[in-house]
Parts: structure tokens; sequence; C-alpha cells
């Protein structure tokens, strides 16, 4: 007996088990190759996910800077803080969503 993962919800169950206990999807009619297919399709959504989130990131940096041109804000006021926040907050968010992107394709 052995501890899988479940393709649906990624609970650890046992391979022999009929259904997940977190889930209750239906594991008795599963083979190899269809839990291939449900970990690759997985896999390709994460990815897809974080992608979606890396582009958002860098819509948000690229916002900042447009508001601190266009807006022309006074130096200490609400709008260049909201700029420089947005600024700051895209880049980051970019760098780690980045990230998380290199790790996901080093672990394939």
């Amino acid at each position: 007996m052995a501890i899988v993962s479940c393709p649906f919800c990624g609970h650890k169950v046992s391979d022999k088990a009929a259904e997940c206990s977190k889930c209750s999807s239906d594991l008795s009619n599963l083979t190899p190759e269809k839990m291939a297919s449900l970990a690759r399709n997985k896999a390709l959504d994460k990815s897809q996910s974080l992608v979606n989130h890396s582009m958002l990131a860098l819509l948000l940096f690229l916002s900042g800077f447009g508001l601190m041109y266009w807006w022309n804000p006074e130096p200490g006021g609400v709008q260049q803080i909201l700029a420089g926040a947005a600024i700051g907050i895209g880049f980051c968010w970019y760098i780690i969503t980045r990230i998380r992107i290199m790790l996901l394709k080093r672990k394939k």
C-alpha cells in the first residue's frame, strides 16, 4: 500500500482507496494514464495562472509610472504616494511571480 496524492485536490490518500477522503472524488477507475493527464493539466493551469499574475503585476508597475507622468503630482502628495506604491507593489509582485515561474519550470 502506497500513499499518493489525489489528482483532483492534492490530498494524500492510499493508492487502494476508492475515493478521496477530502474532496470525495472517485479514484477507483483512474488509470495511470488518466492520472498523468490530470497532473499535466493541473501543472498547465498553474503555469497559465502564474503568467497571468505576471502580466497583471507588469501592468500595475507600468501604470504607476504612467500616473507619475500624466498626473504630474506635487512632491509628497497623495498622488505621488499612490503612484510610488503602484510602482513598488507591481515590481515586487512581478519579481516574485517570475521566480515562481522559474521554480515551476525547474520542477518539471
